[in-house]
């Protein structure tokens, strides 16, 4: 795995979209996203502003090849310079050369097929210059809109855990979704 191009990053882009590193000056949009009691219904608990920041900070931060950091882009739509949403990933185990992937958009830019172009961009890196086997991405079971747009990625449900996370006195079931770099490879030959 070439871990090191994860260091070299901070863009991506697609047809419409520029996807840059998060930085300071984006915590606005950050606080947006993850303040949006729709968005967060099945994502997670929306967070006092303390812990908010502390999140923030550990997703602007330099990579140092650590499992389980997250690295957030800002997506910028090129016509109107307008921030849509973050793209994330995380080496979610470097020994099994697997990523997760997580994404959101504010509510007024779903539907408008953003997610699977950039989706597909963050995936191709990972696949091609990072060197990674697998991408996975997490949902519950109610969250319809992110589950179709794994579909849309190419990436095949693994696993459904029933009543698995307990969140706002609820307990929720879970899919897991993967795709694998073999598997992508065929797609886009």
């Amino acid at each position: 795995m070439s871990i090191d191009r994860i260091q070299q990053l901070t863009t991506l882009q697609t047809a419409r979209f520029d996807l840059a590193l998060m930085t300071s000056d984006d915590f606005n949009l950050f606080q947006q996203l993850q303040t949006d009691p729709r968005l967060m219904q099945y994502i997670g608990p929306i967070l006092e502003p303390q812990a908010l920041a502390e999140k923030f900070s550990q997703r602007i931060k330099p990579w140092q090849r650590e499992e389980d950091h997250w690295l957030t882009f800002k997506i910028t739509e090129k016509i109107s310079q307008s921030a849509v949403g973050s793209l994330g990933f995380r080496i979610e185990d470097l020994a099994q050369r697997r990523a997760e992937i997580g994404y959101l958009l504010l509510e007024k830019h779903q539907g408008k097929g953003i997610i699977p172009e950039v989706g597909c961009c963050l995936i191709e890196f990972l696949f091609q210059q990072v060197g990674v086997h697998k991408v996975v991405a997490y949902c519950y079971a109610k969250n319809i809109g992110s589950w179709k747009v794994m579909e849309k990625l190419g990436m095949q449900k693994e696993a459904h855990f029933r009543a698995h996370t307990l969140l706002n006195n609820q307990w929720h079931d879970e899919f897991i979704y993967a795709l694998l770099a073999s598997e992508h490879i065929t797609k886009t030959e």
